[in-house]
């Protein structure tokens, strides 16, 4: 996860952290759900949330295509 997310975004990306891993019976065998927290901060002036919005659709859509993930919405 780290890997792809430092793949997908160089510049913004200060941290990623795992908080939470969850596997039990409301989730299909052999699954995992994952709760993420990411960092991001450019240097050179503040984050709109559009830049933000932008980043992350991005860390979603390798998440899915590099690691199959199923993100929820």
């Amino acid at each position: 996860m780290r890997t792809i997310a430092q793949r997908t975004e160089k510049k913004l990306l200060q941290g990623l952290n795992v908080f939470d891993v969850y596997e039990g019976d409301r989730l299909e065998a052999g699954k995992k759900s994952y709760s993420v927290s990411f960092t991001l901060q450019d240097p050179t002036q503040t984050l709109t949330d559009q830049a933000i919005d932008q980043t992350m659709q991005r860390f979603i859509q390798q998440f899915e295509k590099q690691a199959g993930a199923l993100i929820r919405k």
